[in-house]
This record gives structure tokens, C-alpha cells and sequence, in this order.
């Protein structure tokens, strides 16, 4: 069975994205100025197997690899998902296909997104079918919280 499981770059102040620039609409901001979370994708000699245009340390791409080649399909929350500029109209993962949670429409998904509106229980449900019995990787951290707090036991097997 799959497993359910998020892997956050954080600050050691304790957020996942920085302020906004002035003068910024805060959703399309990306990840405002905490890109340097991110360097460490793109300062090594060893391109990742998963990724195009990742380029790590030669411990970094085994690691990242590993984990990139167990995800069967992504959950984003709303905000990441606007803060990401809709991905692009696909996903984070090159592979996997990306489920949305969100309680209001979203006009702007697109037939390779799909949203759910129906709570994380039912997104993390629908991930897991798209998986094909590989993991589901959380983005995110309001979505995170509801995932843990709706956690079910059999979610960590």
C-alpha cells in the first residue's frame, strides 16, 4: 500500500516561503525571497535522475531521486497551488498527476489538474487511486495540517 508523506524545505524561523516583494500580488509570488531554501537543487555536479534541470551533489540527487521516483501523485493545497502559478497548468512532479484541494471552484485547473472540493480525506482517496500503488506527497503547509489532523492509522502502513 502507499504511503502518504511530505518533505518540507524550511527556514530555521520556520517558514516554507518568504515576504512578498513590495509592490507584489502575494499569489503568483512563487516562493517570495526564500528561493535560497532551493539552492541546493541546482549548486551540485550530479543531475538529478527525476528532474531536468537539477543539478546536486552527488549525496543530494541519491537522496532526492529515491524520493522523487516513490511519488504516484501530488495533493497541493489552494494557496501552493496559486503561489506556484498553477504549476504551469500541470504539476510539481514531472510524472505524477497533481490533485488540488480547495473549497471554492478554480476556474484556471486544467484537464491535466484535478480538483477536489470534498475535504483532504477524499483528496488523498483519489491520490492514492492515480498512485497505482506508488506514494502521495503532500504540499503545503495549511494542507498539511489537515492531513494530520484527519489522518487516519492506516495512512502511515
Amino acid at each position: 500500500m502507499s504511503k502518504v508523506f511530505s518533505a518540507h524545505a524550511v527556514s530555521v524561523d520556520g517558514y516554507i516561503s518568504g515576504r512578498v516583494p513590495e509592490g507584489q500580488d502575494e499569489f503568483g509570488s512563487g516562493l517570495g525571497d526564500a528561493t535560497m531554501l532551493f539552492d541546493w537543487y541546482f549548486g551540485g555536479d550530479t543531475s538529478s535522475e527525476s528532474f531536468d534541470g537539477f543539478s546536486l551533489s552527488e549525496p543530494s540527487a541519491r537522496f532526492f531521486d529515491a524520493i522523487a521516483g516513490r511519488v504516484g501523485a501530488t495533493v497541493a493545497g489552494r494557496t501552493t497551488y496559486e503561489h506556484s502559478r498553477h504549476f504551469g497548468g500541470g504539476g510539481p512532479h514531472p510524472t505524477a498527476p497533481l490533485f488540488v484541494l480547495s473549497h471554492r471552484p478554480a476556474p484556471e485547473i486544467t484537464e491535466a489538474q484535478m480538483l477536489v472540493t470534498t475535504g483532504i480525506e477524499d483528496a488523498v482517496a483519489a491520490a492514492r487511486e492515480a498512485a497505482q500503488g506508488k506514494d502521495v506527497a503532500l504540499m503545503g503547509g495549511g494542507l498539511l495540517s489537515s492531513a494530520l489532523a484527519a489522518a487516519p492509522p492506516t495512512w502511515s502502513n
